[in-house]
């Protein structure tokens, strides 16, 4: 059976987050859907190969909020072969006003902001009542409302799926634009200054021997994966999909790339136990 997702709620809520994270995961999304196109949005539901959709459906549509209301009182009870879960998001007044005072975007009603609030919050009562799910997002984080969204409409636990990019990199190139973390290894002994090292990579097993043998380096690779234990099982739990961790020497040829490969190889072990993450190692200046 097809899934139509259908998010409403007071304007500040966070709807256009809620499409955001149901579109990152597979939902085909049309966000701030006109009421008078409800009927022909499903009949591409039935006739379309693809089984999950999302619609947002508010107060921007307030000319026409009896046909909204006579939407989620009529028109679904009607459909068949198609699972419609209603989700309505809500938060405390002062919250929106906090948040329409930091965005600096005005109301969708227009007027003085409480008493818009408070309008649309009757103009959308009865939405509310015929909800599936009512989400007060008051204290909520993006990665915390991401993970209630998707256990609510997936009808299970969230498990992200992180994507670690190892990169080494040179320091004279410039740092990588999306870097989230990066470790300094021109302090390690360097290859460079050795005749029989200087024209080979961090790949090649001399300069691998040379580097890791150093007391330096034993206790420098020590911290990084203790900290890399500790910080990835938490970056998981914030939802995000994707994170960078960099290590830049001068040339980006011999240092970075040896203790990039280390790192590598390590986490590729702590997959094991960790889980839920995926690997790539990309070394940009050898």
């Amino acid at each position: 059976m097809k899934k139509l997702v259908i998010v409403s709620g007071l304007s500040g809520a966070g709807k256009s987050q809620v499409i955001n994270i149901l579109e990152d995961n597979d939902y085909f999304c049309v966000d701030n859907l006109p009421v008078k196109l409800f009927d022909k949005f499903v009949q591409l539901v039935k006739t379309t190969h693809k089984n999950k959709f999302a619609i947002s459906m508010d107060v921007r549509s307030v000319e026409h909020i009896h046909e909204l209301v006579k939407v989620y009182t009529q028109t679904l009870e009607k459909i068949k072969s198609i699972k419609p879960i209603k989700l309505f998001l809500e938060a405390d007044e002062r919250v929106l006003v906090n948040r329409f005072s930091e965005t600096r975007r005005k109301h969708p009603l227009g007027g003085e902001l409480v008493s818009s609030i408070k309008k649309e919050q009757r103009l959308l009562s009865e939405i509310k009542k015929r909800s599936d799910f009512v989400i007060d997002t008051s204290k909520l984080t993006i990665a915390e409302l991401k993970q209630k969204i998707l256990a609510l409409v997936e009808q299970k636990k969230y498990k992200g799926r992180l994507r670690i990019n190892i990169v080494s990199f040179s320091y004279r190139l410039g740092l990588p634009l999306n870097a989230d973390i990066v470790f300094d290894t021109r302090f390690l002994p360097n290859p460079n200054y050795v005749a029989k090292l200087k024209m080979l990579t961090g790949r090649n097993k001399m300069v691998k021997s040379y580097v890791l043998t150093s007391p330096v380096t034993v206790q420098f690779l020590s911290y990084i994966k203790q900290l890399l234990q500790f910080l990835i099982p938490k970056i998981i739990e914030e939802g995000k999909n994707y994170f960078t961790i960099c290590f830049g020497c001068t040339g980006g040829r011999h240092r970075s790339v040896v203790i990039a490969e280390e790192i590598y190889k390590y986490l590729k072990k702590l997959k094991k136990s960790i889980k839920n993450y995926t690997l790539s190692l990309l070394h940009r200046d050898i």
